[in-house]
């Protein structure tokens, strides 16, 4: 597949972002990495504000399609595994998308994706605690999500994989799920 030079701007957005932050890095210096006219940015994107708002969108598009077959199962106990399993598979897959996500913790855009995100998963967890019969469900499922969070910052930012396994087989087994 042939990139497009919006597709290469923002694929050079997410990179610096992820590296640097999004107040620290200039229209300037991501239309060098992209190999184009800062101009170029603002003719495709408005305003870095709006670049970062399409960044974001884009990644949780990514993240939505990766994770659909995980969120949507049936079974309570593989549910509840699926999610503790998401920091892995989805890191992996786009850890530059996390890492950003994780340095923009405090921007009103990032926030208000991730909510909508980690609402629907929510609504699945809650079900699945309901099932099992547990008293809380809804303080069960947001105690795993923030479990979650926690791993997922820990794996996006450190990347050390075996540590992450031994804290989500730990959590794992806390949980009965394999």
């Amino acid at each position: 597949m042939i990139k497009t030079k919006k597709d290469i701007i923002l694929e050079a957005a997410l990179n610096l972002f992820a590296e640097n932050g999004y107040t620290a890095t200039p229209t300037s210096l991501i239309a060098k990495k992209a190999g184009v006219s800062e101009g170029l940015i603002f003719k495709h994107y408005i305003s870095k504000e709006n670049l970062l708002d399409i960044v974001v969108k884009t990644g949780y598009r990514r993240v939505m399609e990766t994770s659909k077959g995980l969120v949507l199962e049936d079974d309570p106990q593989k549910l509840i595994a699926n999610v503790l399993d998401m920091p892995l598979i989805l890191v992996e897959e786009d850890r530059a998308f996390w890492r950003m996500q994780f340095k923009l913790a405090n921007e009103e855009i990032a926030q208000k994706h991730h909510m909508r995100y980690a609402q629907s998963i929510m609504k699945n967890l809650v079900e699945a605690f309901t099932k099992l019969g547990y008293q809380e469900p809804e303080l069960e499922a947001e105690f795993l999500l923030l479990t979650v969070e926690g791993l997922w910052r820990l794996f996006s930012m450190e990347g050390d994989k075996d540590k992450f396994i031994k804290l989500l087989s730990l959590i794992k087994s806390k949980y009965e799920v394999v």
